[in-house]
């Protein structure tokens, strides 16, 4: 008895399987019979709300020269069209090929920033319809999109690019298509969990509903806004650190005799041209904005401080490497630093004669020591005070600035061309202004930049 009622219960499920499928084909037939895929579900009535939301699976490559990036998304639609409902028994919901969307309405969603974007195809299209017994219909496509995504790069490569992909109908109005985030805004965007960029962090994504008033109605968006974080250690070494060992090497002419001229020149021009080459290097990847980023506050500075270095060999060797004039010091210039030899504690007694009428001279007074005996002595304290004070890092650098001739001349005359030249005092005082002021530099730009702007 038990073999037979199962022989009845296959038998009757084999027969009627064939039914629910060619009924479940009918349906769907019928369903598309007099139906107009131009005209949008409740036409006349009020505004068809479409449900969307995006899964992001990964992220591509953020062009800062094209201002624009990339991802891979599952972008999914939801809307109801009542003249798609059906009844059919134990059967609520039919997934359906990509032929039979071709065949009913479909809003024209694009992306408004976008740029190639396309939909993937290998090996089938990727895509996936659903529709409920109600009429509700579910779309969901496997899409790449590349969207402009423009970039204030005042504060590259410490900045914090903000991308944004902005969506909504080719041409209908608010008073047909209203667009809404399925879970509320904000949440309906989600990102893979697996997602990793190579030069950036992916800080959060938000999303928000608009409307676009423009000269031919309002439209209703969806905007999206991924905020990113650039990392900064490619930088530091690729960037930041050579530049500021090059600019240090270019101080090393601080420490190099004067006499010796080609050394000097040579390090100032080859760390110029390479600190020249790397900010080069590092602008090619960049648009050709009109403002400086700070990378490139960085570069000029170190820049600056390499052709000061060239500078300051410059005045160096003009107004401190001199050499004599043909004959050396003048005599006149002898005699004026003679020094009386009378010490200032000895007393000088001087006797004064006067001729008689009868051809005898006869001692007038006796004069007492006078200051005149320490006027030699007054006179080289003086000259001594003033070349200590003309060799002074203050005077010589003024002397620099203002281009004294006069001043290398008389450098000149009192030449030695066989004593050389001892180190100069602005060398001396530049091994410790240069690094100094660089250090107060870097210390001012990483707080500025990392921690104000």
């Amino acid at each position: 008895m038990m073999i037979l009622l199962l022989f009845n219960f296959f038998r009757y499920a084999w027969s009627q399987f064939p039914t629910y499928a060619e009924n479940t084909t009918d349906v769907l037939d019928k369903l598309l019979t007099g139906y107009r895929k131009e005209i949008r579900p409740g036409f006349g009535g009020p505004p068809l709300v479409i449900e969307t939301d995006i899964l992001i699976r990964s992220i591509g490559q953020i062009s800062e020269s094209d201002m624009d990036y990339s991802f891979q998304c599952y972008f999914r639609q939801r809307w109801t069209d009542e003249r798609l409902q059906f009844d059919i028994r134990n059967i609520s919901e039919v997934t359906l090929n990509n032929l039979f969307l071709e065949n009913i309405w479909k809003p024209n969603t694009y992306f408004l920033n976008g740029q190639k974007s396309h939909q993937h195809n290998i090996p089938r299209p990727n895509l996936f319809v659903r529709i409920r017994s109600d009429g509700r219909v579910y779309l969901s496509r496997r899409l790449t999109v590349k969207a402009a995504c423009p970039m204030k790069l005042n504060l590259y490569p410490m900045d914090r690019p903000i991308c944004s992909l902005v969506l909504g109908s080719y041409g209908y109005t608010t008073d047909d298509i209203v667009y809404l985030w399925k879970y509320g805004n904000n949440i309906s965007v989600e990102v893979n969990k697996d997602v990793r960029l190579a030069q950036f962090d992916l800080i959060s994504v938000r999303s928000s509903n608009h409307t676009d008033n423009t000269v031919f109605g309002t439209f209703s968006v969806l905007k999206v806004y991924i905020y990113f974080e650039r990392h900064l250690g490619f930088f530091v070494l690729q960037t930041y650190l050579p530049c500021s060992m090059i600019t240090c090497l270019s101080w090393v002419s601080f420490w190099i005799n004067r006499d010796a001229a080609p050394a000097r020149v040579l390090l100032g021009v080859t760390t110029i041209l390479a600190t020249a080459g790397i900010g080069m290097t590092v602008r090619e990847g960049l648009p050709r904005v009109s403002y400086a980023t700070a990378l490139d506050t960085y570069l000029n500075a170190c820049v600056l401080y390499e052709m000061a270095a060239m500078i300051e060999y410059a005045a160096v060797n003009y107004f401190t490497k001199v050499l004599p004039v043909d004959g050396g010091v003048s005599s006149d210039e002898d005699e004026e630093e003679i020094v009386p030899l009378a010490p200032p504690d000895q007393s000088v007694r001087v006797y004064l004669y006067q001729d008689t009428s009868n051809g005898q001279s006869v001692p007038l007074s006796d004069v007492q020591p006078t200051t005149e005996a320490f006027q030699g002595t007054t006179s080289h304290r003086k000259t001594r005070n003033r070349r200590k004070k003309e060799s002074s890092f203050s005077n010589l650098f003024f002397k620099c600035l203002t281009g004294n001739l006069k001043y290398r001349t008389k450098l000149r005359e009192r030449g030695n061309a066989e004593a050389g030249n001892s180190a100069s005092n602005i060398d001396v005082w530049c091994r410790y202004l240069f690094p100094g002021t660089f250090l107060v530099f870097n210390v001012s730009y990483w707080i500025c930049y990392l921690a104000i702007l």
